[in-house]
This record gives structure tokens, C-alpha cells and sequence, in this order.
């Protein structure tokens, strides 16, 4: 039987409970419970009775790890994905603050919740990330991060902050968990700016990538949809853009500018480069 104890950090309980990790260690979970210890002892025992009847990490003769990072997977995916409906609602972004040297949570550039649908092949995507993403919980262990944001009020406007905080932490009252698609391997948020980074790597590294940003992929999704007979008005929606006219003179200029590339392709066979 699972061996657990309840804590209280701040108002509140917390319950913690050991598992089995991949090579059969013991690691230590921890969940967050009710202001009531009671309550808290309750949610515990039952936490601790769906282990043994269904053990987090599975027995040879049981099922195969791999098997169940799939059920996980499948019960566990982001808050923001719909993998039955292929669909992501896009609803948040992240900046940072310079004034307070902060990464920050806020609402989408134009303040709109929008749904994006996605095909098979993105799902597969998903699926596998969210696979290695326990799979990183398990082998980091101890030194795994979870996410959270915190409201902050200032000058009578409200923003959120983000924060990541090791296993062992203890977790603030004012903050709350949150999950992200993007993270790095040990659980942090991967932010905007490594992104930005790598995209200016690939540009000095990159002959052909010359003058490339991250924001060229919208572009090129925007092209591509277009030139394979996508409605302008459906990218519209997909691109979040708030007029038609706009989608289509991203199309206009790409296509322009692949025209321009293709009449550069005599010079090259006159011999002038």
C-alpha cells in the first residue's frame, strides 16, 4: 500500500503520496487539497486506492510503460486542445515586461478568443509531445517544473505574471497552475524569446534563410492554404485577422515575391548572379 501524509501551506491542505517512477524508485506526488484536513485525508485515501488498483507506472505483466504514456496522453492533454474535434483555442499570450523584468500572461493581440482547426498529421504532433512531456516528468523527478500565474493589480489594471517552481517547492497561496504545449525538457515554459533566438541563428547560419523570422511561417501557412484552394474568408477566421484584405495581401505579396524569384532564375542561366 502507497505510504501518503497531508501538510497545510498557507489556508490550504496538501496531500503527498509515493509512486513508483520508471525505475522503480519511490518519488513523491503531491496534490493540492482543501482547506479542511479532513476533506483533505479523504482525497488522500482515494488518491492512494486508484494507485494500487491502477498503478501510475504499470508492472511487466501489467501494461507497458508505453501503453499507458498513450492513456495519459489521451486524459491528460492541454486545456487549450481538443485532439476528438482537431481543434486549439487560441485565447492568451505571453510578453515580457520590461518596466518589471516579468513574463506576463495576457490576452491575444486583438483581446479575442479564437478556435484554429488542425489536421492529422498536427494531431500525431500533439500526441507524441504530450507523450515526451511525461515521460521528462518522470525522468527529472524532484528537479521537474510546473507552471503558474499570479494576479498582480497595478495602477487599477489587472495583468497575471508567470512563475515556474520545482516539485519540491512550496507553493504559493495566490499562485495557480497552469499547462502550456511549449515547454522546455524540464518543465519550464519555453518562452518567446528562445524562439526569437533561434530564428536569428538560422538566418546567420542559413544562406538561404536570409532575412527569415518566425512570423514568415503565418505567411507561408497563409500562402500555402490559399494556393491549395482554401476559402480567403476560412484562413481569415484561422489567422485571427480582422479583415479579409489583410489575408489577402499577405497572399498578394508572397506570391509577388515568389514571381520576382522565378524571373531571377534567367540570370543564373546567362551567368549573371
Amino acid at each position: 500500500m502507497a505510504k501518503g501524509s497531508v501538510r497545510k501551506k498557507g489556508k490550504k491542505w496538501y496531500y503527498r503520496f509515493y509512486v513508483e517512477d520508471v525505475s522503480w524508485n519511490l518519488v513523491q506526488k503531491e496534490c493540492a487539497g482543501t482547506e479542511s484536513k479532513s476533506e483533505t485525508e479523504k482525497l488522500l485515501r482515494q488518491a492512494m486506492e486508484d494507485y494500487e488498483s491502477k498503478k501510475f507506472i504499470a508492472k511487466a505483466d501489467n501494461i507497458t510503460l508505453g501503453q499507458l504514456l498513450d492513456t495519459w496522453a489521451e486524459e491528460e492533454f492541454w486545456q487549450d486542445i481538443n485532439l476528438e474535434e482537431q481543434c486549439l483555442t487560441v485565447r492568451r499570450s505571453v510578453r515580457y515586461n520590461g518596466a518589471t523584468h516579468k513574463h506576463e500572461i495576457g490576452s491575444t493581440k486583438r483581446k479575442k478568443v479564437r478556435s484554429v482547426d488542425f489536421g492529422n498529421a498536427l494531431a500525431d504532433i500533439l500526441k507524441k509531445a504530450r507523450i515526451q512531456q511525461l515521460k521528462n516528468r518522470m525522468q527529472y523527478g524532484e528537479l521537474y517544473h510546473r507552471n503558474f500565474y499570479k494576479e498582480v493589480t497595478a495602477k487599477n489594471q489587472v495583468h497575471y505574471e508567470y512563475y515556474n517552481l520545482g516539485m519540491t517547492e512550496d507553493v504559493p497561496e495566490d499562485y495557480t497552475e497552469i499547462s502550456f504545449v511549449c515547454l522546455r525538457e524540464d518543465g519550464c515554459l519555453e518562452l518567446p524569446a528562445t524562439v526569437e533566438t533561434a530564428c536569428r541563428t538560422a538566418t546567420r547560419k542559413v544562406p538561404e534563410l536570409e532575412g527569415f523570422h518566425f512570423h514568415t511561417l503565418r505567411h507561408i501557412y497563409t500562402t500555402n492554404l490559399l494556393s491549395n484552394g482554401a476559402q480567403p474568408k476560412d484562413v481569415q477566421e484561422l489567422l485571427g485577422h480582422s479583415d479579409v484584405s489583410t489575408t489577402m495581401n499577405v497572399y498578394a505579396h508572397a506570391t509577388r515575391e515568389a514571381k520576382r524569384e522565378s524571373a531571377k532564375l534567367l540570370d543564373k542561366v546567362v551567368g549573371m548572379n
